[in-house]
C-alpha cells in the first residue's frame, strides 16, 4: 500500500517522526534563547539584637483568701463551717446528713419542727459513728456545745460561745 505518492508506510512514518523531532529541537532552542522572566528578590529585614534589659521581678498572684470573721478565730475548722454555713440557714428538711463529706470529721445538721432554720448539729470528729459534740443554735444567735471527751456519747462538758471564745 502506498501513501503520499510511492512512499511506503514505514518510510512515511520515519519521515514524519524526523520532522517532529526537528521541530521539537528547534522549538526548544527558541525557548532557551527567549528572555527569562526576572525573579524578584525581596530583601529580608535585618534583626539587630538589642541589649538585654534588666530582668523584671516575677509577681506570682496569690489566691484570694476569704478573711474569716474575728469571732471565728478560736474555732476549729468544723466549728467555722457550722457557724458560717449552717447557723441561721433553712435546711428545707428536718436533717442534712454528712454535710462535711471528704473531711476527717462528720457533721449532721438538724432543723427540728417549729424552727425556721437549722437549730442543732452533731459532730463526729473521727467518723467512728459515735457523736463527739452536739451543738445548739439559739434563736437569738447564741451557740452552745456539749462535748463527750471519752468519745462515748456521754456529754459531760457544756460550753457557750461568747465573744469569740468558749466559756
Amino acid at each position: 500500500m502506498a501513501l503520499a505518492g510511492n512512499v511506503k508506510r514505514s518510510r512515511f512514518l520515519m519521515v514524519a517522526l524526523g520532522a517532529l523531532a526537528f521541530l521539537g529541537v528547534g522549538g526548544a532552542m527558541a525557548l532557551r534563547s527567549a528572555p527569562q522572566a526576572e525573579i524578584a528578590v525581596v530583601p529580608q529585614p535585618v534583626v539587630v539584637p538589642q541589649p538585654a534589659a534588666a530582668p523584671q521581678p516575677v509577681v506570682v498572684p496569690q489566691p484570694a483568701v476569704a478573711s474569716e470573721p474575728a469571732e471565728y478565730a478560736g474555732l476549729p475548722d468544723y466549728g467555722k463551717t457550722l457557724l458560717s454555713k449552717w447557723q441561721g440557714r433553712d435546711l428545707g428538711s428536718s436533717k442534712a446528713k454528712d454535710v462535711s463529706k471528704g473531711q476527717r470529721y462528720k457533721i449532721n445538721v438538724y432543723q427540728d419542727a417549729g424552727h425556721s432554720t437549722a437549730n442543732r448539729a452533731k459532730v463526729d470528729l473521727d467518723r467512728d459513728d459515735k457523736w463527739d459534740e452536739k451543738w445548739t443554735f439559739e434563736p437569738a444567735g447564741g451557740v452552745t456545745r456539749k462535748v463527750a471527751p471519752g468519745d462515748d456519747e456521754n456529754y459531760t462538758v457544756e460550753q457557750r460561745w461568747v465573744d469569740g471564745a468558749w466559756e
